[in-house]
């Protein structure tokens, strides 16, 4: 919090304090389980579900707030398991959210969180515009211009050749280093595997995973998801030549 006002001050005051008891409180738990025999978290002990630790109440928002907020009913065409799907991991990114911001966490372990929550908003992204792309290629089919028209879609397999493909047509309106960026963010999803760190970086040490590219990231998919609504989603159904392109 910097140039706060005293009433800031005071707060992150109470919170750092609060931040300090809670972790004695967290190590305590932890010397009593061992006192007793436990040795965490290879043989452990855990409490009843609702006499664990709780999560703040709000800071993980409910699957209905993302449903309707990412409008992903209409993006999915009402598919309960995929807008299930999507809601979960959309909620699963507060989840990460929480532990980057509220727990002190360093060195690799600290490098893999920020990777799993950046892998996780790729699959988002994926989600959204694959099935955008999927259904605009459909309607593409039912088109008389469909063999002239520099906007069609024809169908592609992979993520990478749908993001040539709109980035070719700019129809997402992104930046050339905005499209690069979800291109080598989905690179990074695309290379995440244990066994073959071997013979690549090894990605545990690797700093490519931090906090500067999981914010750019979302700020990415925020942009992406208004844009896929506002643009290519209303083409699914009608035409993107004849709604954006109107002079082309």
């Amino acid at each position: 919090m910097n140039n706060e006002s005293p009433q800031l001050s005071e707060i992150e005051a109470k919170i750092i304090s609060n931040n300090a008891k809670i972790s004695e409180l967290l190590a305590e738990n932890e010397n009593l389980l061992r006192q007793a025999g436990f040795d965490p978290p290879a043989i452990n002990f855990a409490p009843k579900t609702k006499e664990r630790i709780h999560l703040p109440t709000g800071y993980i928002r409910r699957k209905k707030y993302y449903v309707e907020k990412y409008k992903l009913n209409e993006f999915f065409h009402n598919n309960k398991v995929v807008v299930s799907n999507v809601a979960y991991s959309l909620q699963m990114s507060d989840l990460y959210n929480f532990l980057m911001c509220r727990f002190y966490v360093f060195g690799s372990l600290e490098t893999m969180i920020y990777k799993a929550a950046i892998i996780n908003f790729v699959c988002i992204i994926e989600s959204l515009i694959g099935q955008v792309f999927d259904d605009m290629h459909s309607y593409c089919l039912t088109c008389s211009e469909q063999h002239h028209c520099k906007y069609y879609l024809s169908k592609t397999k992979t993520f990478s050749e749908k993001i040539i493909a709109i980035e070719k047509r700019n129809l997402l309106r992104l930046t050339h280093e905005q499209y690069k960026l979800v291109r080598e963010a989905y690179h990074l999803r695309n290379h995440m595997h244990i066994y073959s760190v071997a013979n690549v970086e090894n990605e545990a040490a690797s700093k490519t995973f931090n906090l500067n590219l999981h914010n750019n990231i979302v700020r990415i998919t925020q942009q992406i998801t208004a844009t896929l609504y506002n643009d290519m989603f209303p083409a699914t159904k009608n035409c993107y030549k004849k709604i954006n392109c109107k002079d082309d």
